[in-house]
């Protein structure tokens, strides 16, 4: 077992601080485990700690380094900003092209890019994918105490949610039912996470948050599903959670077929999950061992026990999937396309 530090940095520090993981031309010809040995790889993580990202990066750091040639040591690093935009950007452009650096970064970066987000200086299409360790459905959910426990409620009065950035799920959805179903959210933005929001639900600061993994509410705030704190108003995904059955999917509530495209366009990046990618310049070899470096750590018997014993699912997807998932995407039809950005503010 790795050990894992977590490191909250600015772009500028962060690049200082990976400065060292450059390498020279003749890097490239050394094999994966004379090239890892002794090494350490970052995981930059676009969220604050506390979350479901963070949560999920710090298991696999524990993890993934013994699986990789060379066993080098595993770093989460925290890089908050702009729902995950910053961390992707810095992922793709500044940091070292080696494979030392991995981005686990926001679930819809891919969906932004493709729909034209303004701020994504990356190409989706060329992320070399590693792998995703879950996938949970998204959930729009309220304060029950706010008196908004239904999305019907959500469309007859304003509902004050909290906003993570552009690309964060909590920003997305609630404007995609804005749009679709013509609810009532207003997203005040500035909240760095999961973590955070929750807190400013509790301190009465907003009424709820508009995307948020049910996997990650099932494991860092458990207590408000079991005495019912909160209102789960709609979930997000191509099948319902096993335990939410009453809560109804956003593909449930659409209704014509554009409307429909558009739902299940957003509905993607549910399917990519908790994923990670490295730079398109990285050499193949690397980019062969982290991904089947990540498939062992998945099937890793401590890995998998700690995970149940923290409440975190591990739905594992290999990179060659998510590639294919991006592909399929980014042949939706442009009218659909035009129109989800326009709805997103894209």
């Amino acid at each position: 077992m790795t050990g894992v530090r977590s490191i909250n940095v600015t772009t500028a520090a962060l690049a200082s601080l990976l400065a060292g993981a450059s390498f020279s031309g003749a890097a490239h010809a050394q094999d994966a485990a004379s090239f890892y040995a002794g090494k350490n790889i970052g995981v930059i993580v676009g969220f604050g700690p506390g979350g479901g990202y963070d949560l999920y990066a710090r298991l696999l750091a524990r993890y993934y380094g013994a699986h990789i040639p060379g066993k080098p040591n595993v770093i989460v690093q925290n890089m908050p900003g702009a729902g995950g935009v910053n961390a992707a950007n810095f992922v793709y452009n500044t940091a070292a092209k080696d494979g030392t650096v991995i981005a686990g970064v926001n679930q819809g970066a891919a969906l932004f890019q493709q729909l034209g987000g303004k701020g994504a200086q990356y190409d989706a299409s060329k992320f070399r994918w590693i792998g995703r360790m879950a996938s949970s459905n998204n959930v729009a959910y309220t304060w029950t105490a706010s008196g908004v426990r239904t999305i019907e409620d959500a469309k007859k009065q304003e509902v004050i949610m909290a906003g993570s950035g552009v690309i964060s799920d909590a920003n997305i959805y609630p404007n995609v039912m804005n749009g679709l179903l013509n609810t009532r959210f207003k997203i005040i933005n500035g909240y760095a996470g999961t973590n955070e929001s929750n807190l400013a639900l509790e301190r009465g600061e907003v009424q709820g948050r508009g995307g948020g993994s049910y996997s990650s509410l099932q494991t860092t705030r458990p207590q408000w599903l079991k005495d019912g704190t909160i209102s789960l108003l709609v979930q997000i995904g191509l099948e319902k959670e096993p335990d939410l059955p009453n809560v109804p999917r956003l593909l449930d509530l659409v209704t014509s077929e554009q409307d429909r495209q558009i739902a299940t366009l957003v509905t993607l990046p549910v399917e990519i999950g908790y994923n990670y990618w490295s730079a398109p310049e990285i050499p193949a070899d690397r980019v062969e061992a982290l991904r089947k470096s990540f498939e062992v750590a998945m099937k890793d018997p401590a890995l998998l026990a700690e995970a149940n014993k923290i409440s975190l699912d591990i739905r594992y997807k290999s990179g060659a999937e998510l590639e294919d998932m991006v592909a399929k995407a980014s042949k939706t039809s442009p009218d659909v396309l035009k129109r989800a950005a326009q709805i997103l503010g894209w």
